[in-house]
């Protein structure tokens, strides 16, 4: 199975409006044209889909959407600059928006929600922690090998800035994830960068995160192609067997 990763559009009601100086919805659609190209099966959208957080930023993303195959299925997981109950609406049937479980093939995509309303830092909470061990518990039983998205990185990516605006429940969400035999992989955003480590306590589970379409922050770590500026995407090939093999993406400016 193909997924393209795409994260942190930050679209806004006005077609032509900018964010950070720049046109968020070309920018946008630049992202889905050269997610396209990798013909995936999922595209997952990992958060901060709407920067004003507006009906109409929604409807902007969710008529963009028209340019992929029907077959291809598109997973949200919500971000601190979104409104989770008017993403959901406005994208109705197009999209999963998480918390929500999609089994596809031999594999358990897991979307988790991070956002919490006014404020820039995450949390899932006790009731979603609860959801996703049942989940795991289910993936497991039937064999499926799993993926879990969210916006918030579930880790310190060793920047205090970026840790004080992570996920404030991180550690219990770990203790949730560790015991899997199943997981294979977390995928998050928010830093608007490429970046990798691995889930505490389990070095076999890689933690990655995704550039954003719209722009770039300071780089945390190297980017592997020496492009740190540019917008960029990440594309991961899921096996029959288990295994995440993942490249970073990044294209120029429109």
């Amino acid at each position: 199975m193909r997924v393209v990763q795409l994260s942190d559009p930050h679209l806004v009601a006005a077609p032509n409006g900018l964010v950070r100086g720049r046109p968020a919805l070309r920018h946008w659609q630049r992202g889905l044209e050269e997610a396209l190209r990798h013909r995936p099966d999922l595209l997952l959208i990992s958060g901060d889909c709407c920067h004003d957080e507006s009906w109409n930023g929604y409807a902007v993303l969710r008529d963009s959407l028209t340019a992929l195959p029907e077959n291809t299925t598109v997973a949200v997981m919500p971000g601190n600059h979104d409104h989770p109950q008017r993403l959901r609406a406005a994208l109705g049937r197009r999209a999963t928006v998480g918390p929500a479980a999609l089994a596809l093939g031999p594999w358990s995509v897991i979307l988790l929600s991070s956002h919490t309303s006014g404020r820039v830092d995450g949390a899932l909470g006790e009731p979603q922690r609860s959801w996703l061990a049942t989940m795991l518990q289910t993936a497991e039983q039937e064999g499926r090998y799993v993926l879990i998205g969210l916006h918030h990185p579930p880790l310190s990516v060793g920047e205090p800035c970026w840790d004080q605006i992570g996920l404030r429940d991180a550690e219990s969400l770990q203790n949730s994830l560790r015991p899997s035999k199943t997981l294979r992989g977390v995928v998050v955003g928010h830093l608007h960068q490429h970046w990798q480590g691995s889930l505490p306590g389990r070095p076999d589970v890689p933690v990655m995160a995704c550039p954003s379409t719209l722009c770039a922050f300071d780089a945390l770590q190297p980017c592997p192609l020496g492009r740190s500026q540019d917008p960029g995407a990440r594309l991961l090939e899921l096996d029959s067997e288990g295994f995440v093999q993942t490249t970073l993406l990044r294209w120029s400016e429109p």
